[in-house]
């Protein structure tokens, strides 16, 4: 369960080892696995353009969530995802999945799991769309920051790279994303916890969702808010500190006490 999140996050710590010695001059990747902090050397010098944010499910037996039997097996890998799913459906067995699709989909084959979820965006690039039967909505399923975003790192000394990437920027996308990370970093400070926040940005105006979950599926505490992009420090505040009065500091703190679960 924990294995496949710790692939991901060494794969995309290997990278930043080699930016930071100076044998690649940028680097592609997910944006859901940018560290809390991002600090010097390293800077985003761009965001592309964002594709489907959002989270698929895919079925064994073509049924969509609603549709699944009692104690359905349903794999996901982040633990944000497998709260929402026990939040929606407590019948279910949920259980920690891998970040490869093709081994996710074996699994599937083979009656280890059921279904599983995946993010929407990589099933599109992987044109593996026949398979979804469902896309969740953030009633179900906040994603968590980032999702369907790639993220071009350089070093901040590297003047000319930064230039040129920063003509590819997506200026909305990247904002979506600095309003995303800067949500979590305020309730989390580390971007460790259970956290699901997805940002829409249209011209000078912005709307945040975001849900803090137990793991386990025994609470979710969501909330929804908008503004003007002038004043996104202190809705994103108001926003955190909201959620975090109402239960979300409880169960951030839970989960840093259970080891591994976020």
């Amino acid at each position: 369960e924990r294995g496949a999140s710790a692939v991901a996050r060494k794969g995309s710590a290997a990278i930043m080892q080699r930016l930071a010695k100076g044998t690649i001059d940028a680097a592609l990747v997910d944006a859901r696995s940018l560290p809390f902090p991002l600090a010097a050397p390293f800077h985003v010098a761009a965001i592309l353009e964002r594709t489907n944010p959002f989270d698929a499910l895919i079925s064994a037996e073509n049924c969509i969530l609603d549709d699944q039997p009692d104690c359905t097996c349903i794999a996901a890998i982040e633990p944000v995802k497998r709260g929402q799913l026990l939040y929606y459906r407590s019948d279910l067995k949920v259980v920690g999945g891998s970040d490869d699709f093709d081994r996710n989909f074996i699994e599937m084959e083979r009656g280890a799991i059921r279904a599983f979820v995946f993010p929407a965006s990589s099933v599109e690039a992987l044109n593996k769309q026949e398979h979804v039967v469902e896309v969740f909505t953030t009633s179900i399923c906040t994603p968590p920051a980032g999702q369907g975003a790639l993220a071009l790192i350089a070093r901040l000394d590297r003047k000319d790279v930064l230039s040129v990437l920063r003509d590819i920027n997506d200026a909305s996308a990247a904002v979506e994303i600095e309003l995303e990370r800067m949500f979590v970093d305020r309730v989390t400070k580390d971007g460790r916890g259970a956290v699901g926040v997805l940002c829409n940005v249209e011209e000078n105006e912005f709307e945040v969702e975001a849900a803090i979950v137990a793991p386990d599926g025994s609470e979710r505490i969501s909330g929804i808010m908008g503004g003007a992009l002038g004043e996104r420090a202190k809705v994103i505040g108001k926003l955190a500190g909201d959620l975090l009065a109402a239960g979300g500091e409880e169960i951030i703190a839970s989960c840093r006490k259970t080891r591994g679960s976020c």
